[in-house]
């Protein structure tokens, strides 16, 4: 460990020019008026959002010439260039807005529509997105306190937020909630994080806004807004990784029409991965690999007053199963689970075979606002998505070239807002989402052909004075759901039908105690409707490793919840820390009944999903202190507590604590490369020790400390700058496993990981006529 002994010297007195500031004050154009909270960010670094009195302060900035946005939600945005060569004072002058709400790049968190102001938001930009680029949602959001991630495999990656997932956390893509066949822990989201510039997550229920169905958060995965200025510009990312031989290259092009066009835009964006067998310290494992192909198109016109946008999204994928979960017997199973390491053989290749998943998902999307003249303003959004997923088990059923789980989701919706104007320092907010869906299955049934509809109408209100936020809203939802199966006594097929409706709230608050340190507190009521699978399964999850069992009987979940957090930002050091109690009565999961059974598909466990009264507790903690100008040392602790209140013991499947240590030394301009920086992260997961005795079919594993290691740079090609990150992950090669990893029954996570990852953005200067 003498190397790591050396870094934090190294750091601390290299002649470092990344030490300058730029800061100043936001103000109203017209008025001259300071204009708080809004968002000024600084190309390729991180920005700052203005405190109360419109003062704002970037640090840690490098020597260079810099593009400079300033952002409000009202306000158009103010885009400038600044040569950096020592601290600079710049202030701007922002002018009412004109433009859309999606034609504004947002950097800051308070003004922005899509969560409340006294909820917990965290963002990946920047430096910390590029150092994700390449790997799944799941993966590039599980650095985020209190963001965990449900495996199945290598490959596998679903978002947890304070211990909910699946059909409890909505995901947004490009505006649109994203619609799957999410229910499944092995079903990942069918989105290429290469479309985002931003990752957003909304920690703690968003119901009031969002619906019954962000009773445990809400992802948001955004692209930078479309060009305004004449020309073409993009860039391409490439990825390569060690452990699976893994390759990605994505690219996207856009640009804007001149004066004979003006106000349209364009873009285009295509993504492909391919990885072969993953493997762990000791062994390959057979049939890991994936393969991944997704493209994405938007044309968008934008005027004064009004404008809107056409986008098409597809998102392709293949996934290879681990063979070693795959029994004949009832006693190769229990075996398989016994067994220290699998006995499948061990070796390389890009070849997927049974068992593996096939999807495709496509998107549709429409979206278009009108400003009126009391400058309020109504967005309407309206999507079409279908959702193809075949499932391969390990022995073909019914011919080689028939999967035998085939699902088709079609999902069409609706959102309706309208913002009013501004009353004194009160706005508010009024809104609409509908939602129909049919599913349709082929073969083998472990879920019905069902219908689905719903909707919901909401209003969000907000006070703002100097120092203090106040919010509350409201909502009522109603959800209705046929399914279409067969009585295995009489041969019929039998409709049972379920409704369900209920009304949320929430009240929240965010107070600047000083300029620097706020306080938010949020409560509110949440629910959501038992999904089709929790109702009906019955049958083989062949890539779950599950035979699942249903309850028709079950009701509504429905959640209280307190959350209330502290914000604090000076030169130093800047951090949060929030603590969260959520309620949960009827909360339904999938419980592990400590049996097997066999069927001619093989062997498995079973699970029934079952339904309790449940609490959730945490405290999410992150914080950045600068100890030297070239070096900041930063803290991420992620607690969760979790209990059954109907058996007054532990709630098991629940992510266990975990804390992240790093040290970030930047070194800047060293020879022929720019804003170099070096950063080593320890990460301990604790033991998950709070579960029922002899709950499950293998008690949780042992905890495990993992190192990694990123260095970044840029090099000058011309008037652009190439982006190089390269990391190390399980530096040490650990062998370790996962408690919400599915397949930790059977084998180890992957171990050492090298990864290589260049972006090169270009652009074609517009001619002038």
């Amino acid at each position: 460990m003498f190397w790591v002994v050396l870094f934090i010297p190294a750091c601390a007195w290299s002649q470092d020019t990344c030490s300058f500031l730029v800061k100043g004050n936001v103000y109203d154009a017209e008025t001259k008026q300071p204009l708080p909270f809004a968002a000024v960010y600084i190309q390729d670094n991180h920005g700052a959002t203005a405190d109360a009195t419109g003062t704002y302060q970037v640090n840690a900035l490098c020597a260079g010439s810099y593009s400079v946005i300033c952002t409000l939600l009202g306000y158009e945005s103010d885009t400038l260039r600044l040569t950096i060569a020592g601290n600079v004072t710049q202030n701007f002058y922002l002018k009412q807005v004109t433009t859309a709400i999606t034609e504004v790049e947002i950097h800051g968190r308070r003004e922005d529509d899509r969560a409340l102001v006294s909820q917990s938001v965290a963002e990946i930009v920047n430096e910390e997105l590029n150092t994700v680029r390449g790997t799944t949602l799941g993966e590039a959001l599980k650095g985020v306190p209190g963001v965990y991630t449900l495996q199945s495999g290598p490959t596998i990656f679903k978002p947890v937020i304070h211990g909910l997932h699946s059909n409890r956390i909505l995901i947004f893509n490009n505006g649109v909630r994203q619609e799957g066949q999410q229910w499944g822990s092995e079903h990942a989201p069918e989105i290429d994080p290469f479309v985002a510039t931003r990752l957003s997550v909304v920690r703690g229920a968003a119901s009031t806004r969002y619906g019954s169905d962000a009773i445990g958060g809400v992802i948001l995965v955004e692209p930078s807004a479309l060009p305004t200025a004449p020309g073409v510009q993009g860039e391409v990312n490439m990825v390569g990784a060690s452990n699976n031989r893994m390759g990605a290259v994505s690219g996207i092009v856009e640009g804007a029409f001149d004066k004979k066009i003006a106000g349209l835009s364009w873009r285009a964006q295509g993504t492909f991965r391919r990885a072969g067998n993953s493997r762990t310290p000791h062994y390959y494992l057979e049939n890991s690999g994936f393969q991944e192909a997704n493209f994405s198109g938007a044309l968008a016109y934008k005027h004064k007053n009004y404008g809107g946008e056409v986008y098409y999204s597809q998102f392709n994928t293949r996934l290879g199963i681990f063979t070693g979960t795959h029994a004949e017997t009832i006693a190769d199973i229990q075996a398989a689970i016994e067994r220290p390491e699998p006995i499948t053989p061990s070796y390389f290749t890009y070849k997927i075979d049974r068992p593996y998943q096939q999807v495709k998902h496509e998107l549709v999307k429409a979206s278009g606002y009108w400003i009126f003249g009391n400058e309020s303003r109504v967005d309407v959004i309206v999507a079409r998505q279908q959702n193809e997923r075949s499932e391969y088990d390990y022995v073909p059923l019914s011919g080689r070239l028939n999967p035998e789980l085939y699902l088709r989701l079609v999902t069409h919706t609706a959102d309706i807002l309208y913002k009013h104007a501004a009353i004194g320092k009160y706005t508010g907010t009024v809104g609409f989402n509908g939602i129909t869906q049919g599913n349709v299955r082929q073969y083998e049934m472990l879920i019905p052909n069902f219908r689905n509809y719903g909707g919901g109408i909401f209003y969000i209100g907000k006070w703002t004075s100097e120092r203090l936020v106040l919010e509350a809203g409201a909502r009522y939802d109603y959800r209705w759901l046929r399914v279409y199966t067969l009585d295995n006594n009489t041969a019929r097929v039998i409709t049972p039908t379920w409704d369900f409706n209920n009304v949320t709230g929430t009240i929240g608050s965010q107070y600047y105690l000083m300029p620097n340190l706020s306080w938010s507190v949020n409560i509110g009521t949440a629910w959501r409707a038992p999904t089709v699978n929790e109702l009906m399964s019955q049958g083989v999850h062949q890539s779950a490793v599950a035979y699942e069992i249903g309850n028709p009987n079950l009701h509504s979940e429905r959640a209280y919840n307190f959350s209330t957090s502290l914000h604090f930002d000076t030169e130093k050091f800047h951090g949060e820390v929030g603590f969260y109690n959520n309620i949960i009565d009827g909360y339904i999961y999938l419980k592990p009944d400590l049996k097997y059974i066999h069927t001619v598909r093989g062997s498995y466990p079973t699970f029934t999903y079952t339904q309790v009264n449940a609490r959730f507790r945490g405290v999410d903690f992150s914080g950045t202190y600068k100890l030297a100008d070239s070096l900041s040392f930063t803290s991420k602790i992620s607690l969760l507590y979790a209990w059954n209140k109907t058996i007054d013991d532990y709630l098991q499947l629940i992510p266990a604590n975990r804390f992240e240590n790093s040290l970030r030394c930047g070194l800047g301009n060293v020879g022929g490369v720019r804003q170099l920086y070096i950063s080593i992260a320890n990460v301990y997961t604790a033991r998950q020790k709070r579960v029922p005795a002899n709950s499950d079919y293998l008690t949780p594993p042992p905890g495990y400390m993992l190192v990694n290691a990123h260095m970044g740079f840029s090099v000058p090609a011309g008037k652009q700058q190439i982006n190089i990150t390269f990391s190390i992950n399980n530096i040490f090669n650990v062998a370790y496993r996962d408690y919400m990893d599915r397949f930790r029954y059977f084998t180890d996570e992957p171990g050492r990981n090298f990864m290589l990852r260049i972006r090169m953005p270009f652009a074609i200067p517009h001619k002038q006529e």
